[in-house]
């Protein structure tokens, strides 16, 4: 029996490699062309996903140049072993080298999970160094906001030196050192953001009275140009005590344009004035009465000539001055006004509703007057059938009574 078992086995193993062979050499090819097919399409919907992502980490450099230099060199490698078999599909079996038991297929997936494994790294690394450097972020990305590089380069590559230690320290797990540090590269931060606060509102302003001291303001207008210099420091001392109070800073910076243009004007006048010969005193004289004169006549149709300049100028700013009261108040009686007429509007409308309503009820009232002579004719003309302990005799009057009665107040 057991002889015939081995026979029977020997013949089942002898039916199965003759349907081997029997197999046509075609379905192979087919079968190994389609398997083909779905490993580069899997290996391309890959390389796409992932050479999408990396196109947005560069932000992730800061937090470790090392891992970020890794994942960088892994993609490269991953895209060179893409490339090579991306035209000829088929060498995606074939070995990576001699040295290797490989495919380019398998090394193309080593190479992307590194990648993966890096990326998960760095970005785990920046939840902790965004939490523990949260300060010293905020104040870079601010530096960067308003152009510090621009204006103080040298001292911007120190400080970013600076910040990247910081993330040095948390990616070695210093964090109580990190924290210190912070501490300090926030100080230099603040006197950075100061300094080019002051380059972007202050310089100008400073360039502006240089000019003008070259133009001998100084010396003309003294006192003038001191007001200047005044409001040029106190600009800076107001970026130093609050360097984003941009509203404020910029309010100085008018009022210091101001002064500018005003001190030049005074230094041109007086300057106008010294070289005017004694002759022509009178003349400058009388020039300022008529432009007084002019201010006069527009206001209140007034001649002041007889009397000295300093009066003059203090009676037309009177006559200003009373004039702008007069306006104000024309402008709140028109305000008052204006409020009077819409409330005499509203008013109006709350009539118009009440009238409405009266005419409704006035018209209710008709009907009531009319329903019950309508209700006794219908009765006598059998209209209406009449029940035994209906059949009463109808009292319209005192309804008509209350009606008119009740119309009579609503008019």
């Amino acid at each position: 029996m057991k002889q015939i078992g081995k026979v029977a086995c020997i013949v089942c193993l002898a039916a199965l490699l003759s349907a081997c062979q029997s197999t046509p050499e075609g379905e192979e090819g087919i079968s190994s062309e389609i398997n083909t097919e779905n490993v580069y399409q899997s290996a391309l919907k890959v390389y796409r996903d992932w050479q999408k992502k990396l196109q947005e980490i560069d932000h992730l450099q800061v937090y470790s140049p090392d891992k970020y230099a890794q994942i960088q060199s892994s993609w490269q490698k991953a895209d060179a072993i893409y490339q090579e078999f991306s035209k000829t599909p088929e060498k995606a079996f074939e070995s990576y080298s001699l040295f290797s038991s490989s495919t380019y297929i398998d090394r193309f997936y080593e190479e992307v999970a590194i990648v993966e494994k890096t990326l998960g790294e760095l970005e785990e690394l920046k939840k902790l160094a965004d939490e523990v450097l949260e300060p010293a972020i905020t104040q870079m990305a601010y530096l960067n906001s308003i152009h510090a590089r621009d204006y103080y380069r040298s001292e911007h590559v120190r400080l970013m030196r600076f910040y990247a230690k910081l993330f040095r320290l948390v990616e070695e797990d210093e964090l109580s050192d990190a924290t210190e540090e912070q501490d300090e590269f926030l100080e230099r931060a603040h006197s950075l953001e100061i300094r080019t606060i002051k380059k972007t509102y202050i310089e100008p302003l400073e360039n502006a009275l240089r000019k003008l001291r070259s133009n001998d303001v100084k010396y003309y207008a003294p006192l003038s140009y001191a007001r200047v210099e005044s409001k040029i420091a106190s600009g800076k001392m107001l970026i130093e005590r609050s360097p984003r109070a941009f509203a404020k800073i910029e309010q100085q910076v008018i009022e210091t344009n101001f002064e500018l243009a005003h001190a030049e004007h005074i230094a041109l006048e007086v300057q106008a004035l010294r070289d005017r010969s004694k002759d022509e005193y009178e003349n400058f004289m009388l020039d300022i009465e008529t432009k007084l004169l002019n201010i006069s006549q527009a206001l209140s149709d007034k001649d002041l000539r007889d009397k000295p300049l300093k009066e003059q100028a203090s009676l037309i700013t009177q006559e200003v001055m009373a004039n702008r009261k007069h306006n104000m108040v024309m402008r709140r009686e028109l305000e008052q006004s204006s409020k009077q007429d819409g409330a005499v509007e509203s008013l109006r409308d709350l009539v118009a509703v009440q009238q409405k309503q009266i005419a409704q009820l006035k018209s209710q009232l008709r009907d009531l007057k009319a329903s019950p002579y309508r209700l006794n004719a219908e009765l006598a003309s059998g209209s209406v059938p009449v029940q035994a302990h209906d059949a009463l005799p109808v009292k319209p009057v005192p309804a008509v009574e209350d009606a008119t009665e009740t119309q009579q107040e609503i008019q």
